[in-house]
């Protein structure tokens, strides 16, 4: 008997959906074939327990933060070396108002805090992500950059963020003209010369 085409792909979105609304806590396999359409068989086949299901969540949710990571608006994106430009690709992605996204990772926190190895994934992509990294004073600028941006999407998660919705532009304005400004050479201040002062 084969298997229905693409079923792994219709499990991930209905498991995702149910995360969305639901939480992970309330997502079981009853429940999922119920949505998906998938026989609980079918489900088991992929997913042979709900942790491989977790995972291959946060498996395609980050697949899909990387390509969503690639730059498609701001500054002079010509300008901007390589590394910066992942930093602008994320910093975009933390900033936008996918509701649905901040749902998922709203919906995953309760089991990734049960069971960390679900972020596993994550862990991997960051280590790959400033493997690179010489955490010199331009790599400083864009790491205190993203580390704005990733704080406002985690108070967005907890509803604390106190910058009114209205700001939110110009605050992602502000913390790309940063990146741009501080994207070019870092100049290194020049050491300090004594000079014996000027005798008449």
């Amino acid at each position: 008997m084969t298997r229905p085409p693409k079923a792994r792909q219709r499990i991930l979105d209905a498991a995702r959906y149910l995360v969305e609304s639901r939480g992970a806590g309330h997502l079981t396999f009853d429940e999922l074939a119920r949505v998906s359409g998938v026989t609980r068989g079918g489900i088991t086949y992929h997913f042979p327990t709900k942790e491989d299901l977790l995972r291959g969540l946060v498996a395609a949710d980050l697949a899909q933060w990387e390509s969503a990571a690639i730059p498609k608006e701001g500054p002079d994106l010509v300008s901007l070396c390589p590394r910066s430009a992942s930093v602008l690709g994320q910093l975009q992605c933390h900033l936008s108002e996918d509701e649905a996204h901040k749902r998922f990772v709203s919906g995953m926190l309760s089991a990734a805090m049960v069971d960390t190895s679900l972020l596993q994934p994550i862990r991997e992509h960051q280590q790959r992500e400033f493997a690179d990294w010489s955490w010199d004073e331009a790599d400083l600028r864009r790491y205190l950059v993203l580390a704005a941006s990733e704080g406002l999407f985690w108070q967005d998660i907890f509803n604390l963020a106190p910058l009114p919705a209205e700001a939110r532009p110009r605050f992602k304005a502000l913390l790309e003209q940063l990146l741009l400004d501080w994207s070019g050479p870092v100049e290194k201040p020049s050491p300090q010369i004594d000079t014996p002062p000027i005798r008449e």
